[in-house]
C-alpha cells in the first residue's frame, strides 16, 4: 500500500504541476487540463492522508506495547 500511495503522490504532483504550468503561461490545453489537475490534487490529499493515518497507527501500536 505504501508504494501505491507514493505513486499516487508523485502522479498527483505531476498532474497538478502540469495544470498549473499551462494555466499560468496561457498555453493551449489549459482548459482541458483543469480536470486532471483537480484529480492530481485529490491524489495528493489522499496519499498524504494515508501516510498520516499510517504514521498515527504505527505510533499507537508502539504505545500499546508499553502498557501493562
Amino acid at each position: 500500500m505504501r508504494k501505491i500511495a507514493l505513486y499516487a503522490l508523485l502522479s498527483g504532483i505531476l498532474l497538478a504541476a502540469a495544470a498549473y504550468f499551462t494555466e499560468m503561461n496561457d498555453l493551449p490545453g489549459a482548459v482541458e487540463l483543469r480536470t486532471p489537475g483537480f484529480v492530481g490534487y485529490i491524489f495528493i490529499i489522499s496519499a498524504i492522508g494515508w501516510f498520516s493515518l499510517n504514521t498515527l497507527y504505527e505510533w499507537g501500536r508502539e504505545a500499546d506495547a508499553y502498557q501493562y
